[in-house]
């Protein structure tokens, strides 16, 4: 394109389309260097697993206070399937606009790499933004599986090795590994069971299809309460305060059995960096919120916080950590 030629004199109209023409591709070129403006129409934000999950309880809860602080809609997409691994790769591969959000956590972004040998997305597919919170996992039954706590269940899998079974969320999932952790811990022999989500886990434990299977309280709380599960052991290094009579595993005679679950949200790599900090620093004035906090604390989930960089330094330690458990246990994927 030819460009017209600028004099001094030219008139005042002129002068002003002139320096449109001249400035106009270099603004164009430049990338947005803040994100005041952001979001500017509807948020979509994956789960990778089932609805009820305690994934999905939790970025249910923050997606209604995003709403109401940002103005546009914050839309919860749950895609599960395959550990968390099919919703990761949907956000892995989306365009990296700040539109597309990760309900992030130990599956869909560490494990995941610890025990395929190919996965469709990389680690650096991904980026972090923050790290929501964590919460320690419990091994629970149905009400009338004839056990009162840990101990009892290891002394009945030693008596009837492989008949006693464990349910999960997927094949190396949180709740697999956490299983695999303990076979391997108490020395005992329990049947995996596969499914896609914990909500049809422990439909089919309530119904006596499966034994038993480490949850997050989140998920457990409103069963438990119901008397349709017991809690038999809290797999962290405290109790919990909403459970206080139940022990830790470690109390139980497996010292050294510490699993948290972390949440955390990720977006796919390329997104621009003022976009991934405003991201940042809202959902961190949302996990301040009062209401939130009384909310997650009734569920025995503990916000956390912090830069992306602490999140993505959390999530390199979990892979090098269930990487050994993997190679441990010979955890394969399906």
């Amino acid at each position: 394109m030819r460009v017209p030629r600028c004099s001094g004199g030219a008139h005042a109209m002129y002068a002003v389309l002139c320096f449109m023409l001249l400035t106009s591709g270099s603004l164009l070129a430049q990338p947005a260097r803040t994100a005041t403006d952001y979001p500017t129409r509807v948020v979509r934000w994956v789960v990778p697993f089932t609805p009820g999950a305690s994934n999905d309880v939790v970025a249910r809860l923050l997606a209604q206070k995003l709403t109401e602080t940002w103005g546009q809609q914050v839309v919860i997409d749950n895609r599960a399937g395959a550990g968390g691994l099919v919703g990761a790769d949907i956000v892995a591969k989306s365009t990296p606009d700040g539109y597309t959000l990760l309900l992030a956590n130990p599956s869909s972004n560490a494990i995941n790499f610890a025990v395929r040998a190919k996965t469709p997305y990389k680690a650096e597919d991904l980026a972090p933004v923050l790290l929501l919170g964590w919460s320690p996992i419990m091994l629970v039954t149905n009400a009338t599986f004839p056990v009162a706590g840990v101990k009892d269940v290891i002394a009945l899998a030693k008596a009837k090795p492989g008949q006693l079974s464990g349910g999960s969320s997927g094949t190396g999932g949180s709740s697999h590994l956490a299983l695999e952790l303990f076979k391997l811990l108490a020395g005992v022999d329990i049947l995996h069971v596969p499914y896609k989500g914990a909500a049809p886990a422990i439909a089919d434990m309530i119904g006596g299809q499966v034994s038993l299977i480490f949850v997050t309280p989140v998920t457990a709380q409103p069963l438990i309460q119901g008397g349709k599960l017991r809690a038999l052991g809290v797999a962290g290094n405290a109790r919990l305060a909403i459970y206080p009579e139940v022990r830790t595993l470690a109390e139980q005679g497996l010292p050294g059995f510490d699993v948290l679950i972390w949440f955390g949200v990720s977006v796919p790599a390329g997104t621009p960096r003022p976009v991934v900090l405003k991201l940042n620093r809202d959902l961190q004035q949302t996990l301040q919120s009062a209401d939130v906090r009384e909310r997650f604390a009734a569920l025995g989930f503990e916000p956390q916080g912090g830069s992306p960089e602490r999140f993505a330094a959390l999530m390199k330690e979990d892979t090098e950590r269930w990487s050994k458990v993997v190679k441990a246990a010979n955890v394969r994927s399906e």
